[in-house]
């Protein structure tokens, strides 16, 4: 977002969990009529949000009750969308698989999918609504007995939330070791971060590379769901154990042959 000349930290923050929220609820009609990109860009609208809360976590903006209820929904939203990844982008890359194994992704998927729905027309995810829109409303994230940022320039706070994020991803660089595929996930969501936090404020520098590094241990960490949900499939498909277990060995010999590119790159361009 553009921030204007004089604006305080405070409306800033406040316009920008507006427009997560909204990104939220905008699509909950397409998750609900099946839509799988409106899954997709429901959990992004809460990523968002989380990130956003991450960056100012040290003036606790938010209580941990609700932030709690906020990383339940996007837990949810994410095995859904897990399952639409694997259908997508990971079974074609493995030759697509046997019949069988189509269909006990599919029927997974659509069995998740089915989860999300029932959640969203339930109590839980109508309350978690109300709670954030009274939280924003009231500006319950302001604590007036507290020296915090909120009445502070705008764009000099937005400059040091980016300037800190960026040095997270720097440290989690340091620490990125091959043999650690850890390190490499610690390092996406570090990425993720920044990229969103230079977003929020309209800081485009690092924009190419952050994007690049996004889809690159992005690949990865999709193989490493896609093996465990390969696992969970054995219990269903009993038949067709060494089908699957070939399939997991293969996404395992490329992630491994993957993660030193990654290191590499993060080292150079990071």
């Amino acid at each position: 977002m553009n921030i204007r000349r004089k604006a305080r930290f405070g409306e800033a923050f406040e316009a920008i969990v507006g427009d997560c929220l909204a990104q939220v609820r905008t699509n909950v009609a397409g998750v609900l009529a099946g839509d799988v990109e409106s899954l997709h860009q429901m959990r992004v609208g809460v990523r968002r949000l989380r990130a956003l809360l991450s960056g100012v976590q040290a003036w606790d903006a938010m209580p941990e009750g609700t932030a709690g209820k906020l990383r339940w929904l996007g837990q949810e939203l994410g095995r859904a969308r897990n399952w639409d990844v694997f259908l997508e982008s990971t079974l074609p890359a493995l030759g697509g698989g046997s019949q069988a194994v189509q269909s006990a992704a599919c029927d997974a998927a659509s069995r998740q999918h089915a989860h999300v729905r029932h959640l969203l027309e339930g109590p839980r995810y109508r309350a978690l609504m109300e709670e954030l829109a009274l939280w924003r409303n009231e500006r319950l994230w302001r604590d007036p007995a507290r020296i915090q940022p909120w009445d502070k320039d705008a764009r000099k706070v937005a400059r040091a939330l980016v300037r800190h994020a960026r040095k997270r991803v720097a440290k989690r660089v340091r620490t990125l070791d091959a043999r650690r595929p850890a390190s490499l996930h610690q390092l996406r969501i570090a990425v993720k971060k920044e990229r969103y936090m230079r977003e929020f404020f309209g800081i485009d520098a690092r924009a190419k590379v952050l994007s690049e590094a996004q889809e690159l241990l992005g690949k990865l960490n999709d193989r490493r769901i896609a093996r465990e949900l390969l696992h969970s499939l054995l219990d269903r498909l009993p038949a067709h154990a060494a089908e699957l277990s070939f399939m997991e060995g293969l996404l395992a010999g490329r992630q491994e042959h993957a993660l030193p590119e990654a290191v590499r790159f993060a080292r150079r361009k990071l």
